[in-house]
């Protein structure tokens, strides 16, 4: 009998000895990351009384493991893509760096100009806003191509990391291959703890899914679907393509097939955690921001090229650019995929038509030998809308197919391949490159070029109106108007409900006229369009009145030209997207730039949400799994006064077995 009782005795005190150890490692373990609690498990002897032996086990709940590894990644996306878009979302609504107050500052400074058009101090106060106006448009430009580089350094940084977490992931897996699933070795729980805290990290970086082998390995995928960590302990890796782009690297996995390491594309919607959330801040707030500034900054300084050109200076000369476009020309990255050789696409602005250019990129897509389709992309790089409603355009002659966006197209040199693609990226750096290219205030072109004046001899009461000039290409010629221009109208009287003109060209032609509505007189008449100038009579001229049109020379306090300049900031000269250009899809440029603002601003306040949300999900996940695998220093200290109890009790046994043994021995002597 007390052979039986220092034997229950002895397991139950090195049982409960194991117990001690294993509460004394919770609580060593207690700031450890990933640590997941331990408890000991009796077994009762199968044969006589006692215990058979003592295992360790983890406490794990793996549903919620699961749960916290999967709001780990969506608190990473969300957190990453609200610190990067809250970056420009502070540059955009910073009072210093504001584009629209620049902008409202120039009109401005062009309305006081208006006020004493002969002011040359006052030209040199609106040139001088002008160039501050660029330079603060550059600065933005800047600072987003600063925030694209830092963007990619960050990104690749984080693909280094997920790839470096993969292959421990691998590495202890390998680790885990040769200690049997069923041992109770600390070596192995450890192992298993710095697994499982791993995979944590990697969630964090990117949406994962795991599946778990009988071996003890686990498998870790993508949950876009591509393996990261296969069963057979071998692994593959992310990287950065930046093929055709550079500056815009896209994220693959290089996976194996064929014994060959092959880039495979990842759906950057669905990546998810940190990286994901960096795609999106890339795709949704950096590369559009880009795009609307440099949309807003085109059509800010074309269209007062445009307006300028129509003006006459002081030196009665037309109007010179005041802006010019250096650097603009682009050329189309081809995709990698294609078969054509030496192939090169220039994109060239198109001066006064850059109120056609849209915020996008654009795909050029192939058709055949011969032709091609331009096609803007939305902000993932898919084509909007059907691509079989695009036009198809000829490739010879080398231009054109793109003016519906204010493009001109050349194709330069190379063969192409129907389905050959390439990518253009016309607004992305606009900004940069838009400079000052007038010098003297005198240049400003504030005056109308022609005016239109009543002959002093004339009888009746009408009045020969100019409704605006609206180019200079047909009519000009140097100092004067050309001779195909239209100088004079002669009325000569009503007769069946249609007024009878003469209209003398410049050159002594005479083209008669009959009429019912006398306004816009130019633009009915096919054989004097197209018309730089338009021209309206109003009243009640008599027979033989005479209205004549003169190049305006020495107009110095004429401001026509300057308060159709000034009337461009009320005007909707910016194209809201890629519809059909008309009137009812264009906005002004301070509705531009707010827009650009807005946007970014929905996008925080959206992300800003997705956060909290995300952070309280992170935080009830984390409270459930720690409910389950954390240490609470309340209950180890519990454990360690039952379990020192139980130790003590169980020496107890060994010294009372111990005694009788003694007694019975004392008894036989």
């Amino acid at each position: 009998m007390s052979f039986d009782l220092i034997r229950v005795g002895s397991q139950a005190a090195q049982g409960h000895q194991r117990s001690l150890q294993v509460t004394g490692n919770n609580i060593g373990n207690i700031n450890t990351p990933g640590y997941v609690r331990e408890r000991p498990v009796y077994s009762e002897a199968p044969y006589g009384p006692g215990i058979s032996r003592v295992e360790v086990e983890r406490m794990l709940d793996k549903f919620t493991q699961r749960q916290f590894w999967t709001d780990t990644s969506r608190h990473g996306y969300a957190n990453a893509f609200l610190t990067e878009a809250a970056k420009i979302d502070t540059m955009l609504g910073n009072s210093d760096t504001n584009i629209n107050s620049a902008i409202s500052k120039f009109f401005n400074s062009l309305q006081d100009l208006n006020d004493d058009p002969a002011s040359v101090t006052q030209r040199e106060l609106v040139l001088g806003q002008a160039g501050s106006t660029l330079a603060q448009m550059r600065d933005m430009n800047s600072f987003m191509n600063n925030q694209g580089r830092m963007f990619n350094e960050q990104l690749e940084l984080t693909v280094d990391s997920s790839n470096s977490i993969i292959r421990s992931i691998s590495d202890i897996n390998a680790q885990l291959s040769f200690i049997p699933a069923n041992a109770t070795s600390g070596e192995r729980h450890t192992l298993l703890n710095e697994r499982d805290e791993k995979i944590r990290e990697l969630a964090q970086l990117v949406d994962i899914s795991t599946i778990e082998d009988p071996n003890g390995r686990l498998r870790v995928n993508l949950s876009s679907g591509q393996a990261l960590v296969l069963e057979d302990g071998s692994y593959n890796l992310m990287a950065l393509k930046g093929n055709p782009d550079p500056d815009r690297p896209e994220l693959v996995a290089m996976v194996e097939s064929g014994g060959k390491k092959i880039s495979q594309g990842i759906d950057e919607h669905t990546i998810g955690g940190r990286i994901g959330g960096l795609l999106a801040y890339r795709a949704e707030v950096l590369e559009p921001s880009q795009m609307k500034l440099g949309q807003l900054a085109l059509t800010f300084a074309d269209s007062l090229n445009k307006q300028q050109a129509q003006g006459l200076d002081l030196d009665n000369e037309l109007g010179q650019p005041i802006f010019t476009f250096n650097g603009s020309m682009v050329t189309g990255q081809p995709a990698v995929t294609n078969q054509g050789s030496n192939q090169r696409i220039e994109a060239n602005l198109m001066p006064g038509e850059l109120s056609r250019m849209v915020a996008n990129n654009f795909e050029i897509e192939i058709v055949s030998a011969n032709s091609y389709k331009i096609m803007p992309l939305d902000s993932g790089g898919n084509v909007i809308g059907d691509v079989n409603s695009y036009p198809v355009y000829d490739i010879t002659p080398p231009n054109g197919g793109g003016e519906e966006y204010g493009l001109q197209l050349d194709f330069v040199g190379g063969t192409y391949v129907a389905g050959d693609r390439f990518t253009l990226k016309p607004t992305k750096n606009a900004a940069d490159n838009i400079q000052l290219a007038m010098k003297r205030p005198e240049d400003l072109a504030l005056a109308s070029p022609v005016r239109a004046s009543d002959n002093g001899n004339n009888q009746g009461q009408g009045t020969l109106s100019l409704e605006g000039v609206s180019g200079t290409g047909n009519y000009f010629t140097g100092h004067a108007l050309s001779a195909s221009a239209p100088v004079q109208i002669t009325y000569q009287g009503f007769t069946g409900g249609q007024h009878n003109l003469e209209i003398t060209l410049n050159d002594g032609t005479v083209i008669a006229h009959n009429t019912a509505d006398m306004k816009n007189i130019f633009s009915q008449v096919p054989a004097i369009s197209p018309n730089d100038y338009e021209v309206s009579l109003s009243g009640r001229p008599a027979v033989g009145d005479v209205f004549t049109i003169g190049f305006n020379s020495g107009a110095i306090n004429d401001n026509s030209n300057g308060l159709a300049m000034a009337e461009l900031q009320r005007q909707q000269v910016l194209r809201r997207n890629t519809e059909v250009a008309s009137e009812a899809n264009t906005m002004t440029l301070s509705e531009g730039y707010g827009r650009l603002s807005s946007d970014v601003g929905n996008k925080v306040s959206q992300a800003r949400t997705a956060d909290k949300v995300a952070d309280a999900m992170l935080k009830q996940s984390k409270q459930f799994f720690d409910s389950v695998s954390g240490v609470s220093l309340d209950e180890e200290a519990a454990n360690l006064i039952q379990y020192e109890q139980a130790y003590n009790a169980a020496a107890r046994i060994i010294s009372v077995a111990q005694q009788i043994f003694d007694t019975l021995l004392n008894a036989t002597r």
